[in-house]
Formats: C-alpha cells, sequence, structure tokens
C-alpha cells in the first residue's frame, strides 16, 4: 500500500511538472526608439506581436504590379499572377523574410534570414537578397555566415532619415543555433555592399519583433 501510494505521488508531481512547464512564462512588451548613432528604451501603449513572415506582396519588377511573396515552413516562393517563378533552395531553412529596400538602390527587393549547412554539415546564419535583374528572380548579394545568428528580421526607417534599416534578433551567444531563446535586438546600416552594426541592446529572451506607424521598435521580453 506504501509503495502504490509513492508511485501515486510520484506520478502526480510529474503531472504538476509537466503542467507548469506548458503555461506560458510571463512576458511584457518593450520598446526602443533610435536616432542615427543609438537606440533607447520607450514607453508602449498596448500593441499586439508580429509573428515571422508567412506572406506579402511588392513589386520586384517595377511595373506596377506587385508580386506574391510567400514563406511556406522553411522554403521562401516568389508567384507572378499566381504562377510560381521562383523558390528557395531546398537547402535552406528560411526563418524570416522583410519586404523593402535594404540595399538603399531605389528599387523593391527581398531580404532572407536563412540557416543553411556548411561544408562540414554544419548550419550556419546568413541574410540573403533577392531580387528581379536581367529578367528574373535570384539572389544578388549573400552575406557570408554570421557569428550570432538571425532569428527574425525587419526593415523600417527607425530615425526618419529617409532609408530603412535592417533590425535584426540575433542570438546572444556566438554559435548558438536555429533553436536559441536567449537573443539580442540589432541596428544595421547598408554600407555598399554589406551591413554594419550601428547598436546592439543587452540580452533578453525577445521574439515578435515588429515596428510601429512612429518607428518605435517592438518586441515581447520573456521573463
Amino acid at each position: 500500500m506504501r509503495r502504490l501510494l509513492t508511485v501515486v505521488l510520484l506520478s502526480l508531481a510529474a503531472l504538476v511538472t509537466a503542467t507548469l512547464a506548458r503555461l506560458p512564462r510571463s512576458s511584457q512588451q518593450v520598446g526602443y526608439a533610435c536616432d542615427r548613432q543609438t537606440c533607447r528604451p520607450v514607453a508602449l501603449p498596448a500593441a499586439g506581436v508580429d509573428a515571422p513572415f508567412t506572406a506579402g506582396a511588392i513589386d520586384l519588377t517595377g511595373d506596377g504590379v506587385p508580386e506574391t511573396i510567400l514563406r511556406q515552413g522553411e522554403s521562401l516562393l516568389v508567384l507572378q499572377d499566381d504562377v510560381e517563378i521562383w523558390r528557395s533552395d531546398p537547402a535552406w531553412r528560411v526563418v524570416d523574410v522583410a519586404l523593402g529596400d535594404p540595399n538603399d538602390d531605389g528599387r523593391y527587393e527581398i531580404l532572407a534570414a536563412l540557416w543553411k549547412p556548411d561544408d562540414t554539415g554544419t548550419l550556419t546564419s546568413h541574410p540573403f537578397i533577392i531580387a528581379h535583374r536581367g529578367g528574373t528572380v535570384k539572389v544578388i548579394w549573400g552575406g557570408s555566415a554570421v557569428t550570432h545568428g538571425i532569428h527574425e528580421i525587419a526593415l523600417a526607417d527607425v530615425d526618419g532619415d529617409g532609408v530603412e534599416e535592417l533590425l535584426v534578433l540575433e542570438s546572444a551567444q556566438p554559435g548558438d543555433g536555429p533553436d536559441a531563446t536567449k537573443r539580442t535586438l540589432s541596428v544595421w546600416d547598408w554600407h555598399g555592399w554589406g551591413f554594419n552594426l550601428r547598436w546592439r541592446s543587452e540580452p533578453g529572451r525577445y521574439r515578435g519583433l515588429g515596428v510601429m506607424a512612429d518607428g518605435v521598435i517592438v518586441m515581447t521580453v520573456e521573463k
């Protein structure tokens, strides 16, 4: 009888532990406002949290008719008049997408955050720019593997200078894989053939990167 009671108590303890593990962590929304040098925390009104990109539309060809951009699972697709005209490499794990003008050339492009295996099979994180050039959609800029893996991205003019900045939620520790939850927010400027780091936050459990209409960067931090 005592053994049975012990087993029952242990089973109940395991059930309670599993239930608690499934409960959401307490979290709050945080915001940052940026000037041309740095960013500072600001108070936020109640707002929803953005989710990683799944679908959007942007005029890649410049003909006035936007193409449809889809992220299906870990693949990225470009559709023109509902016909697929480009699909990402099957080896890529596309985790997020931002639509805009990341390289400040006056044309719209796709900025993709992806993980792909290197020559040893290790997953490495890269930012790629995909655009319509010479009558076809293709990668026009493939960033080298970054030290801090990229998890979420956004493009927005957060300092009011008329040029979009690259916003990144990235792994706080170098070498962390695609499942890392401790992250930093960083702000980058295009310098002609790549991005320069402008500012990086302290580490936190950040997710849900977004930008408000006034340029304030919004995200959720889990306590």
